[in-house]
C-alpha cells in the first residue's frame, strides 16, 4: 500500500494524554500502529467475570470498573514478544460514571471477535488497555486484510530500520524515512512525558539522506503524511545550522524548503543526529 497510507498531517509530538468530550477524526490504523507500544491481532477467547478497578486514562485520580478480556495473540506485530495471550481491559457500558454510549476508543469485547488492536499498558492495573481515540479495528471491517497488511509493513521497517533505510528503490527508502520519523517524533500511546533520546548515528544519517531524496509534495489525494511534514517535525533551529528558505510568490515551499534541506544534509547537518522520543519512566 502506498507510503504505508500515513496519515499524519504534522507530528508535533504532544506529551500530555488530553480527555475530553471532542470531535476529532480517527487516525488511521497505520498512525495508531506508529505510537502505540503494542499492537497485536487476536481473538478473545474469554471474558472474565470479575473485573478490575483501575485509572481510564493516564493521570486519571478515579479508578472505573474494568472488565478484562482474554486475547489469544495470533499475530504479535511489535511489544507482544513470546507472548500467547494477552489480557485487554475495557469498560462495560455505563460503568463508573462513564458515558453510556460506547465510544470508537472502548469497544465492547466479546468471546469469538477477531480485532487489530493498538494497545498501551494500564498505569495501575495488570492487563492492557485501549487508547482513547485509538480504536482496534474488528475482524469483520471489509478494510481488516488491507489495514493488518499496511501495519505489518511499517511495522517491519520499525523492526529492521537500517535495513529498510538500504532498500535497492529510492522510493522505498524514501517510504522507510517517513516510516521512522513518524515513529520517532511522535509521542508514544500512554507518555506521561517524553524523553529525547538520540537515534544511532548510522541509522540517522540513512534517515536524513533517504528524507532529502524523496519528492516532497502536500497535495497527494490518498495520504496526507509528506515530505514536508515530517521534515517540520525535526523540529531543526538556528543552532542546528538550519535557514528557513522563504518562498516568493507562485513558488513551491515544499519544493524550496527540499532544496534548502538536500544543501544543510550535505553540510551543517552532516553531523546532525536525530533524537526519538520515549515514555519517561514511572516515578516510583
Amino acid at each position: 500500500m502506498r507510503r504505508f497510507c500515513l496519515v499524519a498531517v504534522a507530528l508535533v509530538a504532544s506529551v500530555s494524554q488530553v480527555r475530553a468530550d471532542r470531535i476529532a477524526p480517527i487516525a488511521h490504523p497505520v498512525e495508531r500502529a506508529m505510537r502505540a507500544p503494542v499492537v497485536v491481532v487476536g481473538k478473545v477467547t474469554a471474558v472474565e467475570k470479575d473485573t478490575v478497578d483501575a485509572p481510564l486514562y493516564p493521570g486519571a485520580t478515579n479508578k472505573v470498573a474494568h472488565k478484562i478480556a482474554v486475547v489469544k495473540v495470533g499475530t504479535n506485530l511489535i511489544g507482544a514478544d513470546n507472548l500467547t495471550h494477552i489480557k485487554i481491559g475495557f469498560v462495560p457500558s455505563g460503568a463508573g460514571g462513564v458515558r453510556p454510549v460506547r465510544g470508537p476508543e472502548n469497544p465492547e469485547l466479546k468471546e469469538g471477535q477477531e480485532w487489530l488492536f493498538f494497545l498501551t499498558k494500564n498505569e495501575a492495573g495488570n492487563f492492557l488497555a485501549i487508547p482513547y481515540m485509538t480504536p482496534p479495528v474488528e475482524g469483520g471491517a471489509p478494510t481488516f486484510k488491507d489495514d493488518v497488511a499496511a501495519v505489518k509493513k511499517v511495522l517491519a521497517v520499525v523492526a529492521d530500520p537500517v535495513k529498510a533505510l538500504k532498500a535497492e528503490k529510492a522510493d522505498d527508502r524514501f517510504d522507510a524515512a517517513l516510516a521512522l520519523v513518524t515513529r520517532y517524533r511522535t509521542a508514544p500511546e500512554g507518555a506521561r512525558g517524553v524523553d529525547a533520546v538520540a537515534v544511532p548515528a548510522d541509522e540517522s544519517k540513512l534517515i536524513l539522506k533517504a528524507l532529502a531524496e524523496g519528492t516532497w509534495t502536500t497535495n497527494r489525494a490518498s495520504e496526507r503524511m509528506n515530505g514536508l511534514s515530517a521534515f517540520f517535525s525535526l523540529g531543526l533551529t538556528d543552532k542546528d545550522g538550519w535557514k528557513q528558505p522563504q518562498a516568493k510568490a507562485g513558488e513551491d515551499f515544499a519544493a524550496i524548503t527540499r532544496a534548502a534541506f538536500v544543501t544543510w544534509v550535505a553540510g551543517p547537518g552532516k553531523d546532525y543526529q536525530l533524537k526519538k522520543f520515549v515514555a519517561k519512566k514511572a516515578e516510583k
